[in-house]
C-alpha cells in the first residue's frame, strides 16, 4: 500500500483550505466587532479601560489579524498544493516513474523550480500590495490637488479642453472622445505641479512611491534605460499610453497580469463573483495607463477599491497612530520605550519572514 501512496488526498487538502479560509474570515469579522465594542463603549471608563484599549489596538488585535492573514495564506498554499498533486497524480498514474516521483529527478527538479517560481510571484504580489498602500494616499492627494488648482486658476481653459467646433444647434460642441484622452488637460495638470511648490512636492512623492522616472534622482540617473518611462509602442499615436517602458509601467502590467490570473483561477473554481471582481480590477489596471481624465477616474477607483478591501487594517493603523500621539503627549518616556520595543519586534518579524536570524 505504501508503494502506491503518491501524495496527499486532494479532496482533503481543499477541504482544509476552505476551513482555513473560513476561519480567517471569521477571525477578521470578530476582530472588527470586538474593536467596535472595546473602542466605542462609553460605559467602560477609567485607567483599566484606557490601558486595555491601548493593548488591544497595539498588540492583541494585530496578533489576531496576523493569525488571520497566516491562515488565508496557508489556505492559498493548500489549494496550490492540491492542484499540483492532482496534476502529478493524473500525469503519473499507472507508472512507477511518474513526474514528481523520486525515481524521476527531472520531475523533482521541475517541482522545486516551480515552487521557487511560485514563491517569487508571491513575493512580487506582496511587494505590489505594500507599494499600493504607500502609493494610494499620495495618488489621491495628487489628483485632488492638481484638479483643484486647475479648476481654480484655469477654469475657462479646463472647460475649453472638452469643446470642439460648433454644435449644429449653435454654441460650442462637446468632444466626447476627449474623455479618453485630453492632451490639453494633461498639460494643465502637469503645469500645476510646476506652478505650485506644494503640488510639485506631492507630484515628486507620488513618482517615488510609484517607482516612476526614478532616474531623475541623483545616483539612479545611470539606470535611466530601466527606470525612465518613455514611449515604446505606438509612439506619437493615440495608443502611445498603452506601450510605454519603465519600471513603474512594468509593475503596473504585472498587477494587471495577477488580476487576470486570479480571475481565471476564480472562474475555474466556480467562484463567478470573485472572477468578475478580479477581471474588473484588471480592466481598471489597464485604464490607469490612460491619459486624463479617464486615467484619473481609473486610478481613483483603484485607490477606492484598495481602501475598501483593506479598510480593517487601515482603520486599525489609523487608530494606533492617533493613540500613539496621545500616549506620546501624556507619557513621552513610555512612548519612546514602547516604540523601541515595537520596532525591535517588527525587525525580528521581518527577519524571520526573510529567513534572517531567529
Amino acid at each position: 500500500m505504501a508503494g502506491n501512496l503518491w501524495g496527499a488526498d486532494v479532496a482533503q487538502l481543499r477541504t482544509l483550505a476552505q476551513q482555513f479560509g473560513k476561519t480567517s474570515d471569521s477571525l477578521l469579522q470578530q476582530s472588527t466587532q470586538l474593536s467596535n465594542q472595546i473602542n466605542n463603549n462609553p460605559a467602560w471608563k477609567g485607567q483599566d479601560a484606557v490601558t486595555f484599549r491601548a493593548d488591544w489596538n497595539s498588540s492583541h488585535r494585530a496578533l489576531i489579524q496576523r493569525t488571520a492573514l497566516a491562515l488565508k495564506q496557508e489556505s492559498k498554499k493548500l489549494l496550490t498544493q492540491a492542484e499540483q498533486q492532482e496534476k502529478a497524480s493524473n500525469t503519473g498514474s499507472g507508472s512507477g516513474g511518474g513526474p514528481g516521483s523520486i525515481s524521476d529527478p527531472g520531475g523533482t527538479l521541475a517541482g522545486v523550480l516551480g515552487g521557487v517560481l511560485l514563491g517569487g510571484i508571491g513575493a512580487l504580489k506582496g511587494g505590489l500590495t505594500i507599494q499600493k498602500f504607500i502609493k494610494a494616499p499620495l495618488t489621491l492627494a495628487k489628483h485632488v490637488s492638481q484638479y483643484g488648482w486647475v479648476l481654480k486658476n484655469q477654469r475657462a481653459d479646463f472647460i475649453k479642453s472638452f469643446l470642439q467646433g460648433r454644435h449644429r444647434i449653435g454654441g460650442p460642441g462637446f468632444a466626447g472622445h476627449r474623455l479618453l484622452g485630453n492632451s490639453a488637460l494633461d498639460d494643465m495638470l502637469k503645469g500645476s505641479a510646476a506652478a505650485n511648490r506644494g503640488l510639485g512636492l506631492i507630484d515628486k512623492a507620488t513618482d517615488i512611491a510609484s517607482l516612476k522616472n526614478l532616474h531623475q534622482f541623483g545616483v539612479l540617473k545611470n539606470l535611466a534605460p530601466i527606470l525612465e518611462e518613455k514611449p515604446w509602442i505606438g509612439a506619437g499615436t493615440k495608443l502611445e499610453w498603452l506601450g510605454k517602458s519603465g519600471l513603474a509601467r512594468g509593475l503596473g502590467w504585472a498587477g494587471v497580469g495577477f488580476s487576470a490570473y486570479d480571475s481565471v483561477k476564480s472562474f475555474s473554481e466556480g467562484d463567478v463573483k470573485g472572477g468578475l471582481a478580479s477581471a474588473g480590477k484588471g480592466l481598471l489596471g489597464v485604464g490607469c495607463f490612460l491619459p486624463p481624465p479617464a486615467g484619473t477616474v481609473c486610478q481613483v477607483a483603484s485607490v477606492g477599491i484598495a481602501i475598501y478591501e483593506n479598510w480593517d487594517t487601515i482603520s486599525s493603523v489609523g487608530k494606533n497612530v492617533g493613540e500613539g500621539i496621545v500616549n506620546a503627549v501624556q507619557d513621552p518616556g513610555k512612548f519612546v520605550s514602547d516604540t523601541a520595543d515595537t520596532l525591535k519586534d517588527a525587525g525580528k518579524s521581518v527577519g524571520k519572514f526573510l529567513g534572517i536570524g531567529g
